[in-house]
């Protein structure tokens, strides 16, 4: 993770719209509504490199309320829409986008491309799902009896609600963290200080708590664009049979699993990753 976080290329009315990539057709990067997913964080800046690399232009936005943005936030798929469409416009992109989404941020980029089908162009779908209950009551989900961490997560985020500070936060995120990688090697956990006990939680815990009350599967028919889905075999956080679902669902769509990453197959995997990414955008 690097020591500071890059500059915004514009701020607006509290909203920080970054733009990465000198040239090249523009992509939106969705980040993840609950602050964990933006740049300068370990798992944003990978996709950021990876489609420069590719020749694209990359827009990206902070989350209300995190990063460099100061607008207040309402924690809503409506703000994160609204946000992504502002960026867009902030950065002079007014036809239809390829669009990327990981973890959380491709629920929401998924809820995008359905209330927003104007806006998209061709859609990436990164270790997500469809709502609530495929991630949730998936088998080996990190989040049900079905994983054999579970209880010592349930333990970590039942200390968190009690004590909601950053302390518990990072030890509540290096825990998923942790069981989110294949190769130990590529994970990066956060120091946990003793005045972060006292100090105020970074992200939006509140976001799981709506996300899982959401369900677009009845929806995802209404998708018409070219969809690419990835996942990683070992995914403990959207778990297999979340893409498979996303890709029976979406008529158009192309699924493709790599076998030796978990819920980042952009970082255990990129070689591979990169060329199915590279191959669909310049079909």
């Amino acid at each position: 993770m690097p020591d500071q976080p890059p500059d915004p290329f514009r701020i607006h009315d509290g909203l920080a719209v970054y733009r990465f990539g000198d040239s090249g057709d523009p992509v939106l990067l969705m980040p993840g509504p609950h602050r964990f997913h933006r740049p300068g964080l370990q798992s944003a800046d990978a996709l950021i490199d990876g489609l420069v690399a590719l020749g694209r232009q990359v827009i990206t936005f902070d989350p209300p309320e995190s990063g460099a943005s100061t607008r207040p936030a309402s924690l809503s798929m409506e703000e994160m829409h609204d946000c992504a469409t502002e960026s867009l416009g902030v950065c002079g992109v007014s036809d239809p986008v390829d669009v990327v989404g990981h973890s959380m941020g491709g629920l929401v980029t998924l809820a995008f491309t359905l209330e927003h089908p104007a806006r998209v162009a061709r859609l990436v779908l990164v270790g997500t799902g469809a709502g609530g209950p495929s991630y949730m009551d998936a088998p080996g989900a990190l989040w049900n009896r079905s994983h054999p961490a579970f209880w010592r997560l349930a333990v970590l985020g039942t200390v968190h609600l009690v004590w909601p500070r950053l302390a518990t936060e990072r030890h509540l995120n290096n825990f998923v963290a942790r069981h989110s990688f294949v190769d130990q090697r590529f994970v990066e956990t956060e120091s946990v200080e003793l005045r972060d006990w006292i100090r105020p939680k970074e992200g939006r815990a509140e976001w799981h708590r709506i996300a899982r009350a959401l369900d677009y599967s009845p929806r995802l028919g209404e998708i018409s664009v070219p969809t690419l889905v990835l996942c990683g075999t070992h995914d403990p956080q959207f778990p297999p049979t979340a893409s498979k679902q996303l890709a029976e669902g979406i008529t158009d769509s192309r699924l493709v699993f790599f076998e030796q990453s978990g819920h980042y197959p952009f970082i255990e995997e990129p070689d591979a990753f990169w060329a199915e990414v590279a191959r669909f955008l310049a079909e």
